[in-house]
């Protein structure tokens, strides 16, 4: 079983954790971005190779859903920036 929303929360995160002023992108940081993301999107979970994976694949391909996506991501990014849960760097 996958979420395919997790996988492209995964894939926005390395995408964007360059762009966001103050934001580390150790893995403490990118697990706190990912679970606000996912706690943010319906999941759309997905069993093996089968059709319904392909269209819902397909559906996160359109602009619509990237956007959202991307904005969801931005914001956690921006979040876990202002507050990591980690020591600061020496």
């Amino acid at each position: 079983m996958t979420n395919l929303i997790e996988e492209s929360i995964e894939e926005h995160h390395d995408q964007l954790k360059s762009k966001v002023a103050g934001y580390c992108g150790c893995a403490q940081c990118k697990d706190d971005v990912v679970t606000m993301a996912l706690n943010q999107i319906r999941p759309r979970y997905t069993s093996g190779a089968r059709r319904g994976s392909v269209v819902t694949r397909a559906e996160l391909q359109h602009d619509q859903a990237r956007a959202e996506i991307m904005v969801v991501v931005l914001e956690a990014m921006r979040r876990v920036a202002a507050a990591p849960r980690h020591l600061p760097k020496a």
